[in-house]
């Protein structure tokens, strides 16, 4: 069974670049369709980053778009077809939700995450104990399944460090985050210890909503925030009992910029948070 492709920046970089060549010779989609003797959904589909067409598609449709393929913005899009079709890691594992290979795909190519976590420390993060623990909670049975997703989880890690330029992290988490259990001591120690030096990387900067800061607009839950380069629209992403939602109309991507900034006004500086989180890591003994 092939692997779930989910659609990238990049795939729908490439989409939105056909639909500029089909709207600057006056073609519709429909138009389109029948040129390319296929149907108007594929075409739609292709514009949106949905279809990752193979770089013969992308061919067809510049002679049919009368754009020289063998100049260089014809090279360029074919290279570009290249590029999105090759398979990411997170497609080898089978275990993976669709929604969360998603995020994953757009996870790989942003250049910044801006995250709230109410309860857990966020997954990019976590320690292997830590993300076992909390992988267990509701999969106790599914092995299989507990081992892919604490490797996906540790992969991703390596947008943090091995990616070069590295994705910039800003994590807003908070003091009950600090202090949950979510197996014993050692492993919550442990944790604390990462956080402490993670912090310390320049692409990553950690914060802690304590306690006192009472009531906020974020109390139902976390969400992210992922930004990419090249003109890319930003994304929203939330995790909820009913399944992951993915934002990415102005106005929603405004609303959760506008509570990361309150939230922000709440928080202890880094230096204070790191301060805060040593605290409840020489607390533990």
């Amino acid at each position: 069974m092939a692997g779930f492709t989910p659609p990238t920046p990049r795939s729908r970089r490439l989409g939105r670049e056909l639909r500029r060549l089909r709207e600057a010779r006056s073609l519709t989609q429909g138009d389109a369709a029948k040129l390319l003797k296929c149907s108007q959904q594929r075409i739609a589909r292709i514009e949106s980053g949905d279809i990752k067409p193979r770089p013969r598609d992308v061919l067809e449709i510049l002679v049919v778009y009368g754009v020289p393929h063998d100049e260089e913005h014809g090279l360029a899009l074919r290279n570009m077809a290249e590029q999105v079709r090759e398979q990411g890691w997170w497609q080898r594992l089978n275990t993976l939700p669709a929604r969360y290979a998603t995020f994953i795909a757009y996870e790989a190519e942003a250049v910044e995450l801006r995250e709230f976590q109410p309860t857990l420390i966020p997954g990019l993060i976590q320690t292997r104990a830590y993300a076992e623990s909390v992988i267990r909670i509701g999969r106790e049975t599914d092995q299989e399944e507990i081992a892919q997703r604490v490797e996906a989880r540790l992969k991703r890690q390596e947008v943090l460090t091995a990616r070069q330029p590295p994705l910039r992290l800003h994590a807003i988490i908070t003091e009950q985050s600090l202090m949950l259990e979510v197996s014993d001591a050692d492993v919550r120690r442990e944790q604390l210890d990462h956080l402490i030096k993670v912090s310390a990387l320049p692409n990553v900067t950690v914060q802690v909503l304590t306690l006192a800061a009472g009531a906020h607009l974020a109390v139902h839950g976390g969400f992210d925030v992922l930004t990419f380069a090249d003109g890319d629209p930003p994304l929203g992403y939330i995790e909820t009992l009913a399944g992951e939602l993915f934002l990415e109309s102005p106005e929603e991507i405004r609303r959760l910029t506008g509570v990361f900034d309150h939230l922000l006004s709440l928080t202890l500086s880094p230096r204070e948070s790191t301060r805060l989180i040593k605290e409840k890591k020489d607390g533990l003994g």
